[in-house]
């Protein structure tokens, strides 16, 4: 979990399964952290400090990973600073460091520079490690490897991976593909809301960015960018509607886009529309919508609107 408010979500639908947050808690969120049993990632001791005040409140413990930047720039103390940092945190009563790890920045980048980096980055976590080492510090976990590095490099798994885009059953990277038994979990659908028949050289949508060649019969599909459907997708994207590909025209709207279904016999109203994944023999790749919106599937992915309906199968 990236948040806090993720990591509630999950306890407030009875899972109970132990919960990492590897994103930034504010100190006042302690509390609801400690309550709720919930593992956060410290690299200031106002965080340390505030989960020992909760967890000496609730008489239990509070476990932390400690978060070490080899490289990254981003979250985490800096190696020179980590057993520093780790001993004061073990000072603090009824806080627990549980683990330890750092992010690696270019484990999908499969070229000199990329590879160096990477090694540089785990050479320098594992000076960490011998260094808590030293100083009697021992954390349980021990983890830098994502979901590339999963794949491609075996000496990063330490004890604890931290595979994300992977066990969704997509590509952590063109160049790192997904093993060729791995399955997409994901499908993005919507429904068609009305079919209309249009005369050569009508416009269609916001702009007049699509002009019929020709006549054309056009479905509205209730599905836009509020939802997580890409303005980038116009004129770009393609959707399935009964087993066949259908053109995305014109511009997305905020909350429907237009599809060419000219070719494709019975298009009506209430039709399944799939704009990621299978529709009978054909389906649409998050990999390949992003490739025409110009992004990654990653982005694909995370941007679809927490406002659509979830089905879990």
């Amino acid at each position: 979990m990236v948040s806090l408010g993720e990591a509630l979500e999950l306890r407030d639908a009875h899972i109970t399964a132990p919960i990492l947050v590897t994103g930034y808690t504010p100190p006042e969120h302690a509390r609801l952290a400690v309550e709720n049993d919930v593992t956060l990632t410290v690299f200031t001791l106002d965080v340390a400090r505030a989960l020992a005040d909760a967890a000496r409140a609730h008489h239990t413990r509070a476990r932390v990973h400690l978060k070490v930047d080899t490289g990254m720039s981003r979250l985490g103390v800096s190696p020179d600073e980590a057993v520093a940092f780790a001993r004061a945190v073990c000072a603090l009563a009824h806080v627990e460091i549980e683990g330890v790890y750092t992010h690696l920045a270019a484990a999908d980048v499969l070229n000199e520079w990329g590879n160096a980096f990477t090694q540089t980055q785990v050479s320098v976590f594992r000076n960490v490690l011998r260094a808590l080492e030293e100083a009697g510090i021992r954390p349980r976990y021990r983890h830098c490897a994502n979901s590339p590095a999963l794949l491609r490099l075996p000496e990063t798994r330490f004890n604890l991976v931290r595979s994300g885009i992977l066990l969704y059953g997509l590509d952590p990277d063109p160049d790192v593909p997904r093993p060729p038994d791995f399955v997409p979990a994901l499908a993005f659908k919507a429904r068609v809301a009305h079919v209309r028949d249009i005369a050569a050289q009508t416009f269609v949508g916001y702009g007049g960015a699509f002009r019929a060649p020709r006549a054309m019969r056009i479905a509205i599909v209730s599905v836009g960018y509020a939802d997580g459907y890409r303005r980038a997708l116009a004129n770009k994207g393609q959707v399935l509607i009964r087993g066949t590909r259908a053109p995305i025209i014109g511009r997305v709207c905020m909350d429907q886009c237009f599809a060419d279904v000219t070719h494709i016999e019975g298009v009506r109203a209430g039709d399944e529309v799939v704009l990621i994944g299978k529709q009978g023999a054909e389906e649409i790749r998050a990999e390949e919508v992003a490739a025409w919106a110009g992004t990654n599937n990653y982005e694909i992915i995370t941007t679809i609107s927490a406002r659509l309906e979830r089905r879990y199968g």
